[in-house]
């Protein structure tokens, strides 16, 4: 025992080799990485403007109409509203994705309404938040459901959202950003894929007929093949199953937005006088109807340009 006791006390004075060796003063903790931040976090918001923010946030969803036109009216005109854009466009950016995902049509349109009026602020640069206001549009245009009960009208929202998202593209695409090609492509996507919904359809057409005439000629006409395939689809459903269902009201819808898109299009590129036959041979189950609205279409501008010409004559 007082041999092991002996040894023990043998061991304890052993220094350390840590102890050992003199602490070293030219070691430094090696300092935390800097991670460079390519766009800066916009100013903190003074006390004012904070009251400010809330005002707009608050009386452009408020329940008042006449709060929210005199909100959207300070938004599209005050000097102020420069210094709230980025936290503004956030917030609408969040509140969109929000009520698409609980969906709430009320609120999605509030939202699409407060973008306009930022997009006629002069003072406002609106091309800064585009990677905000643009995608969360385009999800009002396209996404599958934006209420909550199939009977709402969501289909204004769509063709507002729509015209907004056109505005947007016409504005500030170029040659290097290229926003306008990039969105087109989108809508395309989506009405080639038949897998979509049909109001994603109904969005993408709307989509591409607010670019104007050129648009809808390249890209709207070659595609009527596609939509006659799905609206035939839609309908052999219905009628097999005998069931009515609102997907008949969604045809409806879709088809009316192609007579009308495509129908002076058609009138001024394409007015035959076969009978259909070579409009049933191109576009399918839509070209027998096609080419009836195109000569309902020339026989109304016959009769504007007669009743023009007779208004001449009289004076």
């Amino acid at each position: 025992m007082s041999e092991y006791l002996k040894a023990l006390e043998m061991y304890e004075q052993i220094p350390s080799p840590a102890a050992s060796q003199p602490p070293d003063k030219k070691f430094q903790p090696r300092p935390d990485p800097i991670l460079l931040k390519l766009h800066p976090d916009p100013h903190p918001l003074s006390s004012e403007e904070q009251v400010f923010f809330v005002k707009l946030t608050e009386g452009a969803f408020g329940f008042n109409e006449h709060v929210r036109n005199e909100t959207l009216q300070v938004l599209g005109r005050d000097y102020h509203v420069k210094f709230l854009a980025p936290y503004l466009s956030q917030f609408i950016k969040d509140s969109i994705c929000v009520n698409i995902a609980f969906p709430d049509l009320s609120l999605l349109i509030y939202s699409v309404r407060m973008i306009k009026s930022l997009m006629a602020n002069p003072h406002v640069n609106i091309k800064e938040h585009l990677h905000l206001l643009l995608p969360a549009t385009i999800s009002c245009v396209v996404s599958r459901k934006i209420s909550k009960y199939s009977y709402d009208n969501h289909w204004t929202l769509r063709d507002f959202s729509a015209q907004v998202v056109a505005t947007l593209c016409s504005t500030h695409s170029n040659k290097i950003n290229q926003i306008k090609t990039r969105v087109i492509k989108i809508y395309l996507r989506a009405i080639q894929d038949l897998r979509k919904p049909l109001s994603t359809l109904y969005g993408s057409l709307k989509g591409l007929s607010c670019f104007g005439e050129e648009t809808i000629k390249t890209c709207v006409v070659p595609l009527i093949p596609v939509l006659s395939h799905r609206v035939c689809m839609v309908l052999e459903k219905t009628v097999y199953l005998r069931d009515p269902s609102h997907e008949t009201k969604q045809i409806k819808r879709i088809t009316d937005l192609v007579l009308s898109v495509v129908g002076p299009v058609l009138l001024q590129y394409k007015n035959v006088n076969d009978g259909g036959v070579s409009y049933v041979k191109e576009f399918g189950y839509l070209g027998y109807t096609l080419y009836n609205h195109v000569k309902h279409l020339e026989k109304v501008e016959a009769e504007r340009k007669n009743h023009f010409n007779v208004y001449l004559l009289c004076r």
